[in-house]
């Protein structure tokens, strides 16, 4: 009897496992079917400890609106809460070459000087990763990039890429130049961005 249920038990892990692997291949978001995927790689910026990946799959709201399904691990950051942000180049070397955040908007690349006032609403803004025995998961879902063309696409003339940030975002909101480190300050990691095709 013992037996058979260890065999069942088993069983029944095993095919959570495939069926795992099966719905992560596949073409939807839940109800939802994906248009677009992509993918990063995700290398600590000075720590070759921090690796990771990261997957986004773009799928149409029911009012027609493109949305983001935004997942990523990362190992090796310290545990806690770190700012989590899409740059707007697709480059990581250095990591500094990521440039700022991603908004093709008034307060983004037009006006490249102008201060830093549109944080937290910078289309390339997202939650924190939390980090719990060296392991960080986000799950998150965006309307304010693209994986489509158009003015929010990430894959613009120069493409765009994750950068993880060495503290946690503390979302500020207000009508003068950006407290210095409130956006996450030192970048830990970086990812580019790339297109995949849909499975």
């Amino acid at each position: 009897m013992m037996k058979d249920q260890s065999f069942r038990k088993m069983q029944a892990a095993c095919v959570a496992v495939l069926m795992l692997a099966v719905l992560s291949g596949c073409s939807h978001f839940g109800k939802h079917d994906v248009s677009k995927t992509a993918k990063a790689t995700i290398q600590g910026c000075t720590d070759p400890a921090i690796t990771g990946a990261a997957t986004l799959k773009e799928f149409d709201s029911p009012e027609g609106i493109k949305k983001v399904y935004v997942q990523m691990e990362v190992n090796g950051l310290k545990d806690g809460k770190h700012a989590v942000h899409i740059h707007e180049t697709a480059n990581c070397q250095p990591c500094g070459a990521a440039k700022g955040h991603h908004d093709p908007g008034p307060f983004g690349k037009t006006t490249p000087d102008a201060p830093d006032f549109n944080h937290p609403f910078h289309m390339g803004d997202l939650v924190n990763i939390t980090v719990v025995n060296g392991v960080g998961k986000l799950n998150a879902v965006t309307n304010r990039v693209a994986l489509s063309d158009g003015r929010l696409s990430v894959f613009d003339q120069d493409g765009s890429a994750f950068i993880i940030h060495t503290n946690e975002d503390l979302y500020c909101d207000q009508d003068s130049e950006l407290n210095p480190g409130c956006a996450g300050g030192a970048r830990d990691a970086c990812g580019i961005i790339e297109q995949m095709p849909v499975m």
